[in-house]
C-alpha cells in the first residue's frame, strides 16, 4: 500500500475531518475512495454510506420494527382522549432523543451541532 503525505490542506478539509473525528490522512483516503466510486471502481459494501432518509433493513428486521412500533403506539393510546399522529410523533420524538443520547454515551454516535444532529461513529476504525 502506498502512503499519501498531506501537508498543505484547505482549512475546510481540516474542519470537515475534525467534525468526523478523522485524521487528515484518513479524511483524504475517504475522499479519494469516494472519487474512485464516481469513476466506477469497485468498493466494499461496508464503505457504502447510509442514506439519511432511508433505513437499511432486511425484510425480517423491518417486520420486527413494525411489530414493536405498533405495540408502542397501542401502549400510548388513551381510551378517553383521542390522539392524532402529531401527538404520537411528539411522544416518539422524546423516546428517540433519549435513545440517541444513550448511543452517544455508548460511543456509537456523536452529536454535531454544526451538522444539525447525530452522526454514526464507524465501528471499523
Amino acid at each position: 500500500m502506498a502512503f499519501i503525505q498531506i501537508s498543505d490542506v484547505p482549512d475546510e478539509w481540516l474542519k470537515e475531518a475534525d467534525e468526523r473525528n478523522l485524521s487528515r490522512s484518513e479524511y483524504a483516503k475517504r475522499m479519494i475512495r469516494g472519487g474512485r466510486r464516481q469513476f466506477g471502481h469497485d468498493y466494499a459494501p461496508n464503505e457504502t454510506p447510509a442514506t439519511p432518509n432511508t433505513l437499511k433493513l432486511d425484510e425480517s428486521t423491518g417486520s420486527e420494527i413494525e411489530t414493536q412500533l405498533k405495540a408502542w403506539i397501542h401502549a400510548n393510546l388513551s381510551t378517553d382522549d383521542a390522539q392524532d399522529v402529531d401527538d404520537l410523533v411528539d411522544l416518539l420524538e422524546d423516546d428517540l432523543a433519549t435513545l440517541a443520547d444513550e448511543l452517544c454515551d455508548e460511543q456509537k454516535a456523536k452529536y454535531r451541532r454544526s451538522k444539525g444532529g447525530y452522526l454514526k461513529i464507524p465501528t471499523n476504525e
